[in-house]
């Protein structure tokens, strides 16, 4: 089979590489339409590929097609990710629904009165709250939420903006590691993962059991970062009078009917509930019969010495969303009309679509095949296991650490994801999660070395400046490169451990 470099493509792969770093650059410049800008670069690569190479070798060799459609437009709908785009669809649906209940605003205050405005205790508080709502809902509807609450509040207790700012948009990043949810590069990783890759199945519990403990010590190594270098306007104290006013906030004020509260956090319980569900299998032996299907639950029927074994598996991670987001809608009994025209983050879903086809031609063109070469050639096989040498696991871990971080950091981490991930199905199956993990790490915590590389950071810099308190794109990066190369160092070096200990 020829490949598809042959025939002069590798001028247009270079071309497409090309297009691919001018889409990139131009979504760097602040105030440029990005969804308009991804848009045109996903057409015109699409163009390119679809005109001046051989697609369907294309396809079937960097992308891993089984079957490639002899249509291009259908073979190039597959590069989208339809279950990362129902997450963020429905997932937006569920922040619209809580947020028009008042339910972050009663938290809100709620924190308030409970820290009496203590600014240690509320620095905490506020990176505790953008750590758990980043867990399960898309960072930027973290940013908008609790960046303008975190104003409002610091404000009215006449504190300074940037460290409390800061701390809530680098915790919208740290918390977006634990669940496959949690940010929308660990939706492209978790549904981008192909089963039988890795030597263990990676569910959305097992997900967790991974990446919370690195997590929440990332929060408290933020923690303390921030405790140290903003010190000055942290270690102060409030006057007593302020301390009076705040004993006597009343979180239930503004909530127009109480009762919306309390379906908000039985929404929020079925979600959570809901992902967990999505991690359990229930194993049922009969005799002598094979189940039928039921509904949405998927059944694999084997038989064995006259019995019949039946596996069946929950609803998926992208299904679980969208059942409890048409929940929410009758809870509360919303108007379904106004919610997909105001509460859906359209622009986000046509960016990430077109975000997909850019990526996906982007690797489809063989463009990513050096790099992915590269860790082949560490990944061999041990001749005494039969399994992928942990040797070579180990130093792969280190180059997608080191790559990862200005990758990620410059590119953003949706675009990272989608590499990364792409990189990842090319490698021989059977590594360990835990080299998995460092791509995922990777293709997150990089976000936080500049605004360029995650949204959450250049909105949380747009709120510093539109409040006054102005910083620039190389002041944040020379504030938070210490933190951010820390965390860099620990995810390298917890990925290690993982393949070390042969998880």
């Amino acid at each position: 089979m020829a490949s598809v470099l042959d025939n002069y493509g590798w001028i247009a792969t270079i071309v497409i590489v090309l297009i691919v770093l001018a889409t990139i650059l131009l979504l760097m410049k602040e105030g440029v339409d990005a969804t308009k800008i991804t848009v045109t670069g996903a057409v015109i690569v699409s163009l390119i590929y679809m005109f001046f190479m051989n697609w369907e070798i294309g396809f079937e060799e960097n992308l891993s097609y089984e079957a490639v459609p002899h249509n291009f437009l259908e073979a190039l709908a597959r590069t989208i990710n339809v279950e990362a785009i129902l997450i963020i669809f429905s997932v937006s649906i569920i922040v619209a629904i809580t947020r028009g209940a008042g339910f972050f605003d009663f938290i809100s205050l709620s924190i308030v009165k409970l820290t009496k405005g203590d600014p240690r205790k509320l620095m905490i508080s506020l990176g505790g709250l953008t750590f758990f709502v980043s867990m399960f809902f898309d960072n930027l509807s973290a940013i908008i939420l609790l960046g303008s609450l975190t104003v409002v509040i610091c404000r009215q207790l006449e504190l300074r903006l940037r460290p409390y700012v800061l701390f809530v948009g680098i915790n919208t990043i740290i918390g977006g590691l634990p669940t496959p949810v949690s940010s929308l590069p660990n939706i492209i990783f978790f549904n981008l993962l192909k089963p039988g890759t890795l030597a263990k199945d990676i569910s959305f519990i097992s997900f967790m059991g991974y990446m919370l403990p690195i997590s929440i010590f990332f929060f408290g190594i933020a923690t303390a970062f921030f405790f140290f270098i903003y010190r000055k306007d942290i270690m102060i104290e409030v006057p007593d009078e302020k301390k009076e006013q705040l004993r006597r906030i009343n979180p239930w004020t503004g909530i127009e009917n109480r009762m919306n509260i309390w379906k908000s956090v039985i929404l929020l319980g079925l979600l959570f509930a809901g992902f967990l569900l999505t991690s359990i299998q229930v194993d049922a032996t009969l005799i002598g019969a094979v189940t039928k299907p039921m509904n949405s639950i998927q059944e694999i029927s084997t038989s064995t010495h006259g019995f019949t074994k039946t596996i069946f598996e929950f609803p998926d991670v992208a299904f679980v969303a969208l059942i409890v987001a048409i929940v929410g809608i009758f809870l509360f009994k919303a108007d379904l009309k106004q919610y997909l025209e105001e509460g859906v983050e359209w622009e986000m879903i046509v960016f990430f679509i077109a975000l997909f086809v850019l990526m996906g031609v982007l690797t489809a063109s063989g463009a990513l095949s050096p790099l992915t070469n590269i860790m082949t050639r560490f990944l061999t096989t041990d001749p005494a296991t039969g399994n992928i040498a942990i040797g070579g696991q180990l130093i792969v871990a280190v180059i997608i650490g080191v790559v990862g971080l200005p990758i990620t950091g410059f590119l953003n981490g949706s675009s990272a994801a989608l590499i990364f991930s792409y990189i990842f199905q090319t490698l021989p199956t059977g590594i360990l999660p835990g080299l998995w993990i460092g791509f995922v790490l990777g293709g997150n915590i990089g976000g936080s070395l500049s605004p360029l590389g995650s949204i959450t950071i250049l909105m949380t810099l747009e709120i510093l400046n539109r409040e006054g308190d102005r910083m620039s794109f190389l002041q944040y990066i020379w504030k938070m490169l210490p933190l951010t190369l820390l965390f860099a160092v620990l995810s390298i070096g917890y990925s290690l451990f993982l393949i070390g200990v042969g998880l």
